[in-house]
């Protein structure tokens, strides 16, 4: 039975060959499981503030569309955040507020990688291009409209 099989619905004939039919049902057992862990850990950056949950949500709603998508529209009802992770999955669009936030939490990650990495440059060249590759990514990316419930 696949991971997000709902009641009532037939399934379809399967006309495929065994081998591929279990490829097909692998992957989807897999994305299924990518998508269950990756909400689990973003669930976890609630509560630790240095993990992000936002991130991990969006890796588990894109899982989910493939595997699982009464689970993805679960995750995009989700007050507060489920409207970003659809913005963000269906358009490609982040919020101006969440933009602040975003381009916040990469200054203050670049600020504490420079104070702690101060005398070695490379290191901190190393450290420090990712994030602000980063948030040149996340500034130059379209803004959405406030979403609305």
């Amino acid at each position: 039975m696949p991971p997000c099989h709902q009641a009532g619905i037939p399934a379809a004939p399967d006309t495929a060959p065994p081998s591929v039919g279990l490829l097909a049902s692998a992957s989807r057992h897999g994305l299924f499981v990518l998508g269950t862990l990756s909400f689990a850990v973003g669930a976890v950056g609630l509560v630790l503030p240095l993990l992000p949950t936002t991130i991990f949500w969006i890796v588990a709603a894109w899982a989910w569309s493939k595997s699982c998508p009464r689970l993805q529209h679960w995750l995009y009802g989700l007050p507060g955040v489920g409207l970003h992770v659809r913005a963000w999955i269906e358009d490609g669009t982040i919020s101006r507020r969440g933009k602040h936030f975003a381009l916040g939490g990469l200054a203050f990650g670049l600020a504490v990688t420079t104070f702690a990495l101060h005398d070695n440059a490379t290191i901190l060249a190393v450290a420090g291009l990712p994030q602000f590759a980063a948030a040149c990514f996340v500034a130059t990316r379209p803004e959405a409209t406030p979403p609305t419930a």
